[in-house]
């Protein structure tokens, strides 16, 4: 399994993020396929609860459709939150070894997770993320730079015409910008987004990011959906808030304090 060299994080530091290429397999990300055609048939279900769609637990399932919007409302799915309450593909990979050897230099072996997330790009949903930074609510996390790392995995290719990450290198060091998210011209106020760099990715590749480095995408423009695994991960010791990933480098159950087995996947689906 891959961890960072001391190449790796000096480039992480210096410019805010990193793209790590391969670090999971088809296997992984035929799992991972499965569980995302799975959430979209819960979405388009017609009975999902309010408290569901409006984010009033955990479990967020997040419809994003525009004003006299025709059609079904799914083809709009913007995120869901915490989706390893849903699918169990996406509870192997969030507490994957994998992650745990790889976020080790940066983080240590104990972590939290305040982020799991799956995000759609599907054709015709005009979806976007507008620049933004990913900060974290204080005093539940300290000293964010240093111990929270941000990381996304490509399930499809990401190009820049089905809307791939862009990131302002070198924008994590600006600190807190302080911006309402993502406020129309904000951001451009602080930082110059005319120098972001598209991270096009394969699938398996994982890009790794600060909660301060500057980032958004555009819609997806082609004819073929773009999806991608989030996963927030900070020091636990730094972290009062969240929910457990590892604990001394072993994974740990995902929890709730709401009852989701009516929406989760059985092993078989």
């Amino acid at each position: 399994m891959q961890t960072l060299n001391s190449q790796d994080i000096e480039t992480f530091r210096d410019q805010g993020f990193l793209i790590i290429r391969k670090l999971f397999d088809a296997d992984d990300i035929a799992l991972l396929c499965h569980a995302f055609d799975y959430t979209l048939t819960l979405a388009a279900r017609p009975d999902l609860p309010e408290d569901i769609l409006r984010g009033r637990g955990d479990v967020h399932i997040h419809l994003q459709a525009p004003d006299g919007a025709t059609g079904p409302a799914v083809r709009y799915i913007r995120k869901v939150q915490w989706p390893a309450l849903l699918h169990p593909a996406f509870e192997a990979i969030r507490t994957s070894p994998i992650f745990a050897q790889l976020l080790a230099p940066l983080l240590g072996t104990s972590l939290k997770q305040y982020i799991n997330q799956i995000n759609f790009k599907i054709p015709g949903g005009d979806i976007a993320f507008p620049w933004h930074q990913d900060i974290r609510p204080t005093p539940a996390f300290t000293d964010q730079i240093d111990n929270y790392v941000q990381t996304i995995i490509a399930i499809d290719q990401a190009t820049a015409a089905n809307g791939c990450l862009h990131i302002v290198p070198g924008s994590h060091k600006l600190g807190n910008l302080k911006t309402t998210r993502y406020a129309t011209g904000q951001i451009e106020q602080h930082v110059d987004v005319t120098t972001a760099v598209p991270c096009e990715a394969d699938p398996g590749d994982v890009i790794l990011f600060t909660s301060y480095t500057v980032h958004g995408s555009t819609p997806n423009t082609t004819d073929q959906p773009r999806r991608s695994y989030i996963n927030g991960f900070v020091r636990a010791k730094s972290c009062t808030v969240g929910k457990w990933a590892f604990l001394n480098g072993q994974p740990i159950p995902i929890t709730s304090d709401r009852d989701y087995h009516a929406l989760r996947a059985k092993s078989s689906e």
